[in-house]
């Protein structure tokens, strides 16, 4: 009689030379502490996994010198490569430090304007391996740091990442062009894995937060824009280099701006009109706005916009104002007065006060995600008003 209930397979089994050659896929210091853990695991392939899965999981690499012959290493090691779900890009400047760097760093060549000399490192290899299918990361990240005297300037910073995704034949659903200090910008694009390979490019993403240098006449403006039609979040911030005294005008006229549910504005001037003209496609679609440190020109008001945008926009679930204004503050001290009024709405919502010495008592900013936030909105929209610094 056969046997109803088979024993399930034995645990493939793990050489020590085996873990011995994965180990030179890492950084020097990492090697011993990896051959320990596995040597304590022991040979079972089963409590293997989430060791590879620890250390080869978020690989880090400056393209340049034994960085890069890991990676092509690592890229041909089929029992590894799959465990790589992030690749993150920089070199070992520091943007804390004074002098010059060590002869031992591995930094980044540039040209003349600061970007990085794509073309002196192993970007072209990278490139082959992801068109190839080599790797299947999740998300691809670049860390552009300079210092205190040479701020990070993004849209030279995200060139990089232009250079890789051109030709890599990656399928992108995410993409952030940001600043996580004056001296470091952040540069990253979620992948599908499963589409990659297919040509889709930008045309599957649904969300971008870029951070651009105040006008939307960009490389990246233009790929999220015009070629990203299934884009349905968008955050949109703004900065102006150092060396330009006078404020750049944000031109968005022209512009076929997608179907959006969710808008992030900050760190801008722009006219009531503008931002009405950005929410255009969007009056079916739109569940979240959001607003901060904007300042409002052209003699508009945000009693007004406010107003229009929970008026015209009978979808929304959400809304964020914060550090408002239009050559004075806004302030929405009188969502204080008539607390009956919000009584409705008091679960979702988050009023932030300020009482400064010496200055009248301020609301500067109103959180809200729940029901009827269109409604709420034309209440806050009515509270609206500019008060002196």
């Amino acid at each position: 009689m056969s046997d109803m209930n088979p024993s399930p397979p034995a645990p493939r089994l793990v050489s020590a030379g085996m873990v011995d050659k994965w180990s030179h896929l890492l950084p020097g210091p990492e090697r011993s502490a990896f051959v320990g853990a596995c040597t304590e695991a022991g040979a079972d392939d089963g409590r293997l996994q989430p060791i590879l899965a620890r250390y080869f999981s978020t690989w880090k690499t400056s393209l340049m010198d034994d960085d890069m012959s890991r990676l092509q290493m690592l890229a041909t090691c089929v029992q590894i490569r799959d465990f790589v779900k992030v690749i993150c890009l920089e070199d070992e400047y520091d943007e804390f430090e004074e002098t010059s760097p060590s002869e031992s760093s591995v930094i980044w060549p540039r040209h003349e304007n600061g970007q990085v000399a794509a073309e002196a490192i192993g970007v072209g290899r990278l490139k082959t391996m992801l068109a190839a299918q080599q790797l299947h990361p999740d998300r691809l990240e670049i860390r552009d740091k300079r210092n205190y005297r040479v701020h990070s300037n993004p849209e030279i910073a995200a060139n990089l990442a232009r250079i890789i995704l051109d030709g890599s034949d990656l399928a992108v659903t995410a993409f952030i062009l940001r600043k996580e200090s004056p001296m470091t910008t952040i540069i990253a694009a979620e992948l599908s894995a499963e589409h990659q390979g297919q040509g889709k490019g930008f045309s599957i993403l649904r969300k971008a937060d870029l951070r651009l240098n105040q006008n939307l006449n960009s490389y990246w403006a233009d790929q999220i824009l015009l070629h990203a039609p299934a884009l349905k979040e968008l955050s949109l911030s703004f900065w102006q280099p150092r060396n330009i005294s006078y404020t750049l005008p944000i031109i968005v006229d022209g512009i076929p701006w997608p179907a959006l549910e969710k808008l992030e504005l900050s760190t801008a001037r722009l006219s009531a009109a503008s931002i009405m003209t950005m929410l255009s496609n969007s009056k079916q679609s739109l569940t979240g706005i959001s607003f901060h440190l904007m300042t409002l020109g052209n003699d508009s008001a945000w009693a007004e916009l406010l107003s229009r945008i929970g008026n015209e926009f009978p979808h929304l679930t959400s809304f964020k104002l914060t550090n408002l204004s239009e050559g004075s503050t806004i302030s929405f001290l009188d969502l204080d007065k008539d607390p009956v009024v919000i009584e409705p709405y008091k679960t979702g919502l988050k009023l932030v006060r300020r009482n400064p010495v010496g200055h009248p008592k301020r609301i500067p900013g109103v959180v809200y995600e729940g029901p009827n936030a269109d409604h709420l909105l034309r209440i806050v929209a009515g509270c609206a008003v500019a008060v002196p610094r």
